[in-house]
């Protein structure tokens, strides 16, 4: 059933950020405090102040429902973590709110909330909305949003100083309706504004360098591929996931025509990239075909790993699947392994997920490394690119403070 009256702010965020009990909890907790902070500024009853889709179970489903608060709402309320720049249906919910601005009333509609304290510059149009200023705690940019409401107990005044400068800034927008209603709205051809964004800038996974990790998913399923049943159960999304935890920038490379030269790229930038190989894809045409070009390209920025299901475990050996790939697919790499390659030892989701996040960690060691032995690249510009690169080094044990110049300013 459509609401009467619409919500006064949607609440945009990546389901994979409240997959867990807690933090579903801290969110619904979140977002219950804002929305009374809104009510009461606005002097309006609190029920339908705000519009969250909270049934993680059911996924990224489109329904009506969404669809009525998203083409009605005053303000989108966009929740900034590095999962939610790398979701497409967060995208296309950030593009409605894009779409639906009015650009002579000098705003947006969107309200950014830095919920975790670390995330990957906005791409495209949403590095230009503001996620910060000076009515927000020090406690805010230095912890985000997520942990202030874990710790609301230890730190009242500042979640509550937290929370009354987003509700101003909600109230705000929306006393200036800044959004324009839509009568209807299909979802399913929004394009995400990250792959716009992606799309505008198509060198962009030649920067980050060890900040990032680039990702290939080689299946017939893309992103959607789920090799196991583990959480998440899609490689996209345990992809985003372990990058998210290690605190890296995640991006997508697709499995086309353009990999091989999109790899020789990233090696060339320094960005770690990973390639997972489904062994059901790789017997056919055009998977096969795009291995057997990585086959012949020796790339040290490149980790490739193939999922086996655990039943294979004991007969890989065998199996015809195997076969094909050591004799037809990846005949070089099998008979003379390189560094950072799992073609027989991966058969359940734990193993898929240590043997992703140690091989990321040893490509970085070694590109850091690479990095401060060589001071040509030491004092290449688009090494300055990230400012985190000292920090990046110290966690891998590598002392840059001789190399001052590494420090620059971003690109």
């Amino acid at each position: 059933m459509a609401r009467t009256d619409p919500p006064v702010f949607f609440v945009s965020y990546a389901r994979a950020d409240a997959e867990y009990p807690e933090h579903r909890k801290n969110l619904q907790k979140f977002v219950a405090d804002l929305s009374a902070e809104v009510a009461v500024r606005l002097r309006t009853p609190l029920e339908g102040v705000s519009f969250i889709d909270d049934n993680i179970q059911a996924g990224e489903v489109w329904s009506e429902l969404i669809g009525d608060a998203l083409m009605r709402c005053r303000v989108g309320l966009a929740l900034y973590t590095p999962n939610y720049f790398t979701r497409d249906f967060c995208g296309k919910e950030f593009q409605v709110f894009l779409d639906r601005s009015h650009p002579e009333k000098g705003g947006t509609g969107i309200v950014p909330v830095r919920w975790m304290k670390e995330f990957p510059d906005p791409p495209g149009y949403a590095a230009r909305i503001q996620h910060d200023d000076g009515t927000f705690p020090r406690e805010y940019a230095s912890m985000g949003m997520h942990q202030l409401v874990r710790l609301r107990s230890a730190f009242p005044d500042k979640y509550g100083f937290a929370l009354d400068a987003l509700a101003n800034r909600i109230v705000d927008e929306a006393n200036a309706q800044r959004l324009i209603p839509l009568v209807k709205l299909d979802f399913d051809a929004i394009e995400s504004a990250w792959k716009k964004a992606t799309i505008n800038d198509p060198q962009s996974h030649t920067r980050g360098n060890i900040s990032k990790t680039c990702f290939v998913f080689i299946s017939r399923s893309g992103w959607d591929w789920s090799p196991y049943q583990g959480t998440p159960k899609q490689i996209g999304a345990l992809a985003q996931k372990i990058t998210g935890e290690l605190g890296l920038k995640y991006e997508e490379i697709p499995c086309d025509s353009g990999l091989p030269q999109r790899l020789k790229e990233t090696n060339d930038n320094d960005v770690p990239t990973v390639l997972f190989g489904d062994p059901a894809s790789l017997v056919n045409e055009p998977y096969a075909q795009r291995m057997r070009q990585y086959d012949s390209q020796y790339l040290l920025n490149c980790a490739a790993l193939v999922a086996w299901e655990p039943e294979a475990k004991d007969a890989v050996e065998s199996d015809p699947r195997w076969i094909h790939f050591k004799t037809h697919v990846c005949k070089q790499k099998v008979e003379n392994p390189p560094p950072y390659h799992e073609w027989r030892s991966i058969f359940s989701h734990g193993d898929l997920d240590s043997k992703t996040r140690t091989l990321i960690e040893q490509i970085r060691s070694r590109l850091m490394k690479q990095l401060v032995s060589d001071p040509t690249k030491a004092i290449a510009p688009r090494k300055a690119e990230d400012p985190t690169i000292s920090q990046n080094a110290a966690a891998l044990g590598i002392i840059t403070g001789s190399l001052p110049q590494l420090e620059g300013s971003r690109q």
